[in-house]
């Protein structure tokens, strides 16, 4: 039953071990996917898409779940009585999911490459533009910091795979060499490997007990009930026989998104709390979104 996330289990135990008996090299790993990674998936996947209105809907559809979820996010997180720097981090666990690094290795290793662009729909256009705008305010709000809207600007406009978005439109009007495409290809099956690695690398244990019935809210939340609400909602609104409607209800259940945790410590919010979501929802992923995909299978 474990076959197809066996591979992602073993990236994050090589980079969490070669962190403990070397050095933590993360952070040039994210970057080389960041960098080369993911606009190369950007590129051998959009390229030869058709966009449409079908595409817009999906858009529309991605960001209305995520919002759905900040909202309950920020409920229950009232309903705890939490001060505003506890608020602040809760909802940004609780709300956004590591849909690029490990969304995208979870929907490469079950359905496949032919897939990943679902996956790159809903995390470049709901996850990463939300994270960014949205985010950062509630980021800003929470550690009591002015808003900086020209800075939340200029990450959406120089963030690699939204370049490259814009370089594959323009690129659609005409014939690319298969060099280029194959080139785009081999780079983008690097993300696996590359970013699970880093993932493990990134792994810290010590705190694995601090404020755990919050953590364990934010998990629940984030990575059971808001699937299967938005499972039950497909199913009676939708189907769950296409494809499409299973790698987004995968993305809808992963774990909190480590940009999001970066972000939330830099910005001053509890930063234990946010590393201690972090780990455990993606080791438990490994069980959660392997029985949501069996499930939908």
């Amino acid at each position: 039953m474990l076959d197809p996330v066996l591979p992602i289990a073993i990236y994050l135990a090589l980079g969490y071990l070669f962190k403990m008996f070397f050095k933590d090299n993360s952070k040039e790993l994210v970057e080389f996917v960041i960098y080369f990674s993911l606009p190369a998936i950007v590129f051998s996947k959009i390229y030869p898409m058709d966009l449409n209105y079908e595409t817009l809907k999906l858009i529309f559809m991605f960001n209305t779940i995520i919002l759905a979820n900040l909202a309950l996010a920020f409920f229950v997180g009232r309903l705890f009585k939490l001060d505003k720097k506890t608020l602040a981090t809760f909802v940004i666990v609780a709300t956004f999911g590591n849909t690029s690094f490990i969304g995208l290795s979870y929907i490469d290793t079950f359905y496949g490459q032919d897939y990943v662009v679902y996956a790159l729909i809903y995390d470049i256009f709901a996850s990463f533009l939300l994270l960014v705008s949205l985010g950062m305010i509630i980021i800003n709000w929470g550690s009591g910091q002015h808003v900086n809207f020209k800075g939340i600007i200029k990450s959406v406009l120089f963030f690699p795979p939204i370049i490259m978005f814009f370089i594959t439109i323009f690129a659609k009007g005409f014939e690319v060499p298969a060099f280029l495409i194959h080139t785009s290809e081999a780079l983008g099956a690097t993300l696996v490997p590359i970013a699970m690695i880093a993932i493990g690398m990134k792994l810290e244990i010590k705190n694995i007990f601090y404020k755990l019935k919050l953590t364990t809210t934010a998990i629940l939340l984030k990575m059971f009930i808001v699937p299967i609400i938005v499972l039950i909602l497909f199913q009676v609104f939708y189907t769950l026989d296409d494809t499409w409607s299973k790698t987004t209800i995968l993305e809808v259940a992963m774990p909190p998104m480590t940009m999001a945790v970066v972000l939330a410590i830099k910005g001053g919010l509890d930063e234990r709390l946010a590393i201690n979501a972090l780990v455990i929802g993606v080791l438990l992923s490994l069980l959660s979104v392997t029985g949501f995909y069996y499930y939908l299978a």
